[in-house]
């Protein structure tokens, strides 16, 4: 058992104006997919791009 307090998920499935997204809380704004936005999804889609990109970023805070 670690004595970390767990860290909340940097990315987060929202219920956008057009769509849903895939909400950075780093950024504090819809995560980016390169160069592209990911907004005005479905929520599959943006469920399957949460998944895509939350193991990088856990891969990142593991290493460092």
């Amino acid at each position: 058992m670690s004595n970390e307090a767990p860290s909340a998920p940097r990315f987060l499935v929202r219920q956008g104006c057009k769509g849903w997204m895939v909400y950075d809380r780093e950024r504090k704004g819809p995560a980016l997919v390169g160069t592209n936005p990911a907004a005005n999804l479905t929520k599959e889609e943006a469920e399957r791009i949460q998944r895509m990109l939350t193991p990088k970023w856990e891969q990142k805070q593991n290493h460092s």
